[in-house]
């Protein structure tokens, strides 16, 4: 599987890993994809959780960098601080060359503690907030005092020189404060504002936003990220939104695709578990067992994600090719990976195939041979990454790209090394 190309670029493996390092968390959240708690670290019998060693940790990371040398790494929760070799897993992951970065709800990245994060590697941070009112979000975390700490973990990680992403869960009751998030996203100084959408596994099935909502949610999103020119905002585990932008007259570059998972996606979960996504209960192997790149290139399920077969709308829909539903929700309700995303209202027109934008978009001019390094960038991550090359020039005052440029920032970004042509 790994050895089938498409182009210069090997169609299937993973850039994208999340990994719950724990399940143990000093809050109890009602929407907890994995249920974390202050007692997580044991089942119902009081028995240890067998929660994977520093050791095994280590082992993993190997296994990820057998299988890609070059992806981003998310190390979530529970609460990852929670583990006493968290900086010594931050730190091996990044001299493996990872971008190594992290989910937290904030409440105990201490001063001391994003020090020492940041000497250990890390590169990013993610940081949860609920509401843009204190009282709401302390009330929903069940912690007085908790988006004081939050928000302050967000100042000290900036002026510290990290960067940070406030990540928020749009539900039914916090739905409104959508343009108050962007907002509070610009005075933390933040780089992005990702808003996540529920799927019901673990607490999360009492916690959700109606289709009506939802729909709604997403358009107002789309015209922020499609105009925004303070941070980047973003949905996540919402691929509709790429239709939405679509119809506002966005491009959307060949190859985007709204669900990553078991195709450029994958999560392990605490136990060593891997699944095609944090919000997918479809365990398709242990680590502890299994190679992962057999697990990645053998497991039944992740093939059928790759085929991208749609049942029901899904199955009809003209932009099956950029959004393709979320497959979680589909398994979670439906109890088939491939059926229709319930969470959905479109009704698919019977068109042909959304067409998406190829070519070459950019703000900047850039010479033949720039450009021509690009070729080699998976479709989905391009876009992204002459952003990413584009904004550095432009903090220089530069209004052109060289071949010189993207050398020098490959020295400084070591994930542009092997996806970016000589």
């Amino acid at each position: 599987m790994l050895q089938r190309k498409s182009g210069d670029v090997m169609e299937f493996r993973p850039y994208l890993v999340s990994w719950n390092l724990t399940k143990k968390c000093n809050l109890s959240c009602p929407h907890c994809y994995i249920d974390s708690s202050n007692t997580a670290d044991f089942d119902m019998k009081g028995t240890k959780n067998p929660e994977l060693t520093t050791g095994e940790a280590r082992f993993v990371i190997d296994e990820l960098f057998r299988l890609n040398s070059y992806l981003m790494l998310v190390l979530s929760g529970g609460e990852p601080v929670l583990r006493s070799d968290i900086f010594e897993i931050v730190e091996y992951a990044s001299r493996r060359g990872f971008i190594t970065v992290m989910g937290s709800n904030g409440t105990l990245l201490t001063e001391q503690n994003l020090k020492g994060l940041k000497q250990a590697g890390l590169r990013g941070l993610g940081v949860s907030i609920d509401s843009t009112r204190a009282q709401s979000h302390d009330s929903f975390r069940g912690l007085e005092g908790g988006w004081e700490r939050s928000t302050g973990a967000i100042r000290s990680a900036r002026a510290l020189g990290i960067e940070v992403q406030m990540d928020v869960t749009l539900t039914d009751r916090n739905v409104d404060e959508i343009e108050g998030f962007v907002d509070l996203g610009f005075s933390l100084s933040a780089k992005a504002v990702n808003f996540f959408f529920l799927v019901c596994t673990g607490r999360a099935m009492k916690t959700e936003i109606t289709t009506s909502n939802y729909e709604l949610a997403l358009r107002r999103i789309a015209k922020f990220s499609s105009r925004e020119k303070r941070l980047m905002v973003r949905a996540r585990c919402a691929p509709h939104v790429y239709r939405l932008l679509h119809e506002e007259g966005v491009d959307i570059p060949e190859g985007t695709r709204g669900c990553l998972a078991g195709r450029h996606y994958l999560r392990i979960d605490p136990e060593g578990n891997v699944t095609p996504c944090p919000y997918m209960p479809v365990k398709v192997g242990n680590l502890k067992e299994t190679s992962l790149e057999k697990i990645w290139e053998e497991s039944p399920q992740l093939r059928q994600l790759r085929e991208g077969t749609y049942g029901g709308r899904c199955g009809l829909c003209e932009y099956a090719e950029i959004c393709g539903g979320c497959r979680a929700r589909a398994f979670v309700e439906k109890d088939d990976l491939m059926d229709e995303d319930p969470l959905c209202s479109y009704t698919p027109s019977g068109r042909k195939k959304c067409d998406r934008a190829g070519g070459f978009h950019q703000e900047l001019q850039w010479d033949e041979k720039a450009k021509e390094r690009m070729n080699g960038i998976p479709p989905f991550m391009k876009g992204m990454i002459v952003r990413m090359i584009e904004a550095k020039a432009k903090e220089r005052g530069m209004g052109f790209i060289t071949s010189e440029f993207i050398d020098e920032l490959k020295n400084r970004f070591k994930p542009l090394g092997e996806e970016v042509r000589r």
